[in-house]
């Protein structure tokens, strides 16, 4: 199959205002695993550079919100974010080649109503706590041509020398502490992976945060009602 991706790395340091970690339950015992429930078909973003928009259009299918957010939604998200994103050489891809960021997604995704904020996280231990508390995260990250290739089950490794092939977008609906791995949610059709998912190793999920990676989760409360709640 042709591989495409479409992720655009962003860097904004008023994101680390907006973290995560400051939103998780206190004091509680975190569950060993969590798996958030799906629309059963997987997106296939076939020949475009959509990413984005398929990662923020699954977050959407996913619990606890779970709507029935289909993949004319995810050309509508990108078709919104590439006007948001500070590029300019996209605004006209009209082709949908030319890929947007994370965030150009999140804020699109807020331009439609559906949601109300977003958070961040550039750490792997908060990343986890929010999957196994709070619910999905839409990830973007570089990817490595070795993890277009999951074994049987649908594990995938970044294995040493492997290449960049590009930047991709997708969403982490499970957690799973006691093997250490993450359930991915990706955008290449039932066919690819594991029915469209794969397995990835709390290792490699640090390893690319830490490599410019942006980990996203959009909730349905203003920051500032949630800072007036705590």
């Amino acid at each position: 199959m042709d591989i495409n991706f479409g992720r655009r790395p962003s860097k904004d340091e008023r994101d680390k205002q907006y973290l995560m970690r400051r939103l998780l339950p206190v004091g509680v015992l975190l569950p060993v695993r969590k798996t958030w429930a799906i629309n059963s078909t997987a997106l296939d973003q076939g020949p475009y550079g959509t990413c984005v928009g398929n990662g923020w259009t699954n977050f959407l299918r996913c619990a606890p919100i779970q709507t029935t957010a289909d993949e004319s939604m995810a050309l509508k998200i990108y078709d919104a974010a590439i006007q948001l994103d500070e590029w300019t050489d996209n605004d006209n891809d009209t082709a949908r080649q030319m890929g947007t960021s994370v965030r150009a997604g999140a804020e699109a995704v807020m331009a439609m109503k559906r949601l109300k904020s977003y958070v961040w996280s550039f750490e792997l231990q908060p990343t986890i706590e929010w999957i196994l508390t709070m619910g999905p995260v839409v990830i973007g990250t570089n990817w490595y041509k070795s993890m277009s290739n999951p074994d049987a089950q649908g594990f995938t490794t970044i294995k040493p020398k492997s290449p960049i092939e590009g930047g991709h977008c997708y969403m982490i609906r499970g957690a799973d502490s006691r093997r250490a791995l993450v359930t991915c949610t990706n955008s290449w059709g039932d066919d690819w992976g594991k029915s469209g998912e794969f397995y990835l190793p709390f290792r490699d999920l640090e390893r690319l945060i830490h490599e410019d990676g942006e980990v996203c989760s959009a909730i349905q409360k203003s920051l500032t009602a949630l800072k007036e709640e705590k």
